[in-house]
């Protein structure tokens, strides 16, 4: 067996959207009409001992749930949901890499391991996701730019079909 990522939904809807009456991106301070990030969980169990290495449980999932507001009274279009989806697929595509780096991730100690886990934690669910996201709303215009966000949905439809994908659009998940 080994660490997996899940999503749920898999394809954010309008029902998955909290209705607010000022929605700010907190990335660049903006008002927007709407703003998409995720939720993860990564479920404690007790590590286990391999070849003398403390390392994580053998089989669990790290879920990923979406973080959603809408504008009251924005509309979501079709176009604004499928910019939206690429803001929630960004933490599903992250999950999938660090639950490989966590399947192979050992230390000497429980706190060693636990620091390790914390580390790879920030590294890509803040730092990674944080760059990715800011570069494709700076370069989609927050999706007002067809033309990139075209690009930016063909980089994120190839990551997602690659399940062993490191990287989208030269930045490392």
């Amino acid at each position: 067996m080994t660490i997996t990522a899940t999503r749920s939904p898999v394809t954010l809807s309008t029902t998955n959207y909290i209705s607010q009456p000022v929605v700010i991106d907190p990335a660049d301070g903006t008002a927007q009409d709407a703003f998409t990030a995720f939720a993860f969980n990564i479920p404690a169990h007790p590590p286990r001992t391999v070849d003398g290495q403390q390392a994580l449980a053998e089989t669990f999932a790290i879920s990923i749930t979406p973080v959603a507001q809408v504008r009251t009274g924005a509309v979501l279009t079709p176009g604004l949901l499928a910019h939206e989806q690429f803001h929630y697929d960004v933490g599903f595509v992250i999950a999938r890499q660090l639950a490989r780096e966590l399947t192979r991730m050992r230390a000497p100690t429980v706190p060693q391991l636990a620091a390790a886990l914390g580390a790879a934690v920030t590294l890509h669910f803040t730092t990674r996701a944080g760059l990715i996201q800011r570069r494709y709303d700076l370069d989609t215009r927050h999706g007002t730019n067809a033309h990139y966000q075209k690009i930016w949905s063909d980089r994120m439809r190839a990551c997602l079909a690659d399940s062993n994908a490191t990287q989208i659009g030269g930045f490392y998940l």
